[in-house]
């Protein structure tokens, strides 16, 4: 099946799970009134940042990542950070 998906997919696959916690991180009360339609908007909003940070970052990754991606479904140590860099760049514009 992964030979169908492209990199960029299958890296958000490695790490949706994690982005998504923290797009839905906040305060307390944020926590509390997560079903409210505005966080659920404000937490999508995040997630779409987030989504085209991993596609811009999985586009920068060498022959061996995409190897190792392709046979373990893990990115790289460094994937995350550069994910949040590029995540920060995008939320700025």
């Amino acid at each position: 099946m992964s030979e169908r998906l492209t990199d960029e997919r299958l890296a958000w696959l490695a790490v949706r799970e994690p982005l998504s916690r923290k797009a839905s991180r906040g305060t307390f009360l944020a926590r509390l009134m997560r079903a409210h339609p505005y966080f659920k908007e404000r937490i999508s909003e995040k997630m779409m940042d987030y989504g085209l940070a991993v596609d811009q970052i999985a586009q920068t990754l060498n022959p061996e990542d995409r190897r190792t991606l392709r046979e373990t479904g893990q990115v790289p140590d460094w994937f995350l950070d550069h994910v949040e860099r590029q995540f920060r760049a995008i939320r700025e514009h």
